[in-house]
């Protein structure tokens, strides 16, 4: 697939006024940037994305339930189209998916986008657009966007845990990310945070996602976050508080960043039930001091699939 300059037609999403010609070329420079593709449950998502992580163009469509791939290229294809004349080739494509995620294989296997199990995302990527396609799962590419662009640049050690339709987590240990057989070291998603539990997607009882998730709560309370109960606030933080003890007690680290639709959404009486729950979960001198950091930022799923070309 070439990349041939366009005109921004309809179904594309100039962000912010940044796609004047004025803007990409600066002292006859082109500005450097990425295609950018999210695959959530819920929605496909792509975009061109400079070096700074400002969105230039976006585009976004509902999942379906078949025919995702086709659907996927259809939008790739409307951004490269709707790019304006003078914007060069991107370099690269950062794509983020839920997990799992196999990074070595370059496939996904998300059990909430059922049309896919071990489908070639990175190849299938690679051949549509001739680019080096850089793949990672939802949570590590909103670990990698916080120390790209976010809160977490100089921390060398840190948790990053992202709720949304899923549970979504990724770690940094010295400056490096850890990755594991697969790529999906560090994925909170499945830490058993009440034995004998809720059946979780995945099959087992009591994983954190069955209890945190959007997806997970609406099935159970039948109502929208911004309608939440008391009880399904005060669960959530302590479900979650639970997850992130293990995890910093697993991993030695002492800073968190906890981000996503339902942190915004369950707010402040979510993180008071945390932060009493994680004051008994915690007990070892070594999580002494830890810190639990709710960005003021929000980096955007592009944004962050659009941090993985920067590595």
């Amino acid at each position: 697939m070439s990349f041939p300059a366009g005109q921004t037609d309809g179904d594309a999403d100039a962000v912010s006024d940044a796609v004047s010609d004025n803007e990409r070329v600066s002292g006859g420079r082109a500005i450097d940037h990425v295609l950018a593709v999210a695959i959530e449950p819920s929605r496909l998502a792509a975009g061109l994305v400079d070096a700074k992580g400002e969105l230039l163009l976006r585009d976004r469509v509902t999942t379906p339930t078949r025919d995702v791939w086709r659907t996927l290229e259809q939008l790739i294809r409307r951004i490269i189209a709707a790019a304006p004349p003078g914007l060069p080739r991107p370099r690269a494509v950062g794509v983020s998916c839920v997990g799992p995620v196999d990074t070595r294989a370059g496939t996904v296997s998300p059990p909430l986008v059922p049309a896919w199990t071990n489908f070639a995302l990175r190849e299938h990527l690679e051949r549509l657009t001739g680019l080096e396609v850089e793949l990672d799962s939802a949570g590590g590419a909103a670990t990698e966007a916080e120390r790209w662009i976010g809160e977490a640049r100089g921390v060398s050690s840190y948790l990053s845990v992202r709720i949304d339709t899923t549970a979504e987590s990724g770690c940094v240990i010295d400056g490096v990310r850890l990755s594991g057989a697969h790529g999906n070291a560090a994925s909170i998603a499945h830490v058993n945070v009440e034995p004998g539990g809720k059946q979780c997607r995945c099959g087992a009882l009591g994983c954190l996602e069955a209890y945190v998730s959007s997806t997970a709560l609406q099935a159970e309370f039948n109502r929208p976050l911004g309608r939440a109960t008391q009880p399904m606030v005060e669960r959530t933080g302590i479900m979650l508080a639970r997850a992130v003890a293990s995890m910093c007690a697993t991993l030695d680290v002492s800073t968190v960043f906890v981000s996503g639709n339902v942190i915004d959404a369950l707010g402040d009486p979510m993180f008071e039930a945390f932060h009493r729950e994680l004051a008994v979960r915690s007990r070892l001198k070594s999580l002494n001091g830890l810190q639990i950091i709710e960005p003021h930022e929000r980096i955007w799923p592009l944004v962050a699939a659009a941090s993985l070309a920067q590595r």
